[in-house]
């Protein structure tokens, strides 16, 4: 499978350089002390969209296969196509804000803004990993979300496709958080658990 890859969308650029990123330290491996290949990609928000596309690049437009796993947090899934980011989702309080926060936080919005620059579509392979071909042959994958995440819906909707093709994922949603929340150590337990969850995945 082959396609061209415009270089005038910013998601391309990003993550063109990370996938030349990993092509160094694949050739430098022994400078680094390190193995050529198993590479563990990891990112959160925006920077789990990232290594996604990423390890697309790696797994199925170049074929390295230098990508055995991925820990993906709350990770920013465009074309995931969720029109109600909180549909299911019980507010116990702050109801009204909690919604408003919600519609006005998810995938798609934050791709035409963050990810097309001038020019993009949904359904370039590289903006939308979720729709595209080949994604059966994605690594290994531990996906963290949260229960008051605007992305949740969008998280589980990944993890379903993934599933549906094959791919080996874990899902684990942490209950009474938000986006963000792995970043609170120290203040909010589920933080330190998800941490030791994606260190032991990665172990394995």
């Amino acid at each position: 499978m082959s396609f061209v890859i415009p270089r005038d969308q910013s998601v391309s650029e990003l993550s063109s350089f990370s996938y030349r990123v990993l092509n160094y330290l694949h050739e430098h491996a022994d400078w680094y002390q390190t193995t050529p290949a198993g590479f563990v990609l990891a990112g959160d928000s925006a920077g789990g969209g990232l290594v996604l596309t990423t390890a697309y690049l790696d797994r199925v437009v170049f074929a390295t296969n230098w990508v055995e796993k991925l820990v993906l947090k709350y990770p920013d899934v465009p074309g995931a196509q969720i029109e109600d980011t909180s549909a299911g989702i019980e507010f116990k309080e702050f109801g009204e804000q909690m919604r408003a926060f919600f519609k006005s936080f998810s995938s798609d919005t934050l791709a035409w803004g963050s990810y097309f620059g001038t020019v993009g579509s949904l359904e370039h392979p590289l903006i939308a990993v979720i729709n595209a071909p080949g994604i059966e042959r994605l690594p290994k994958t531990l996906v963290i979300s949260g229960e008051f995440d605007p992305l949740r819906l969008s998280n589980e909707k990944l993890v379903d496709r993934l599933r549906q093709t094959g791919v080996a994922v874990t899902h684990l949603r942490y209950n009474g958080v938000t986006h963000g929340f792995v970043d609170q150590v120290g203040y909010a337990p589920q933080a330190e658990d998800a941490l030791k969850e994606a260190a032991k995945f990665i172990k394995e």
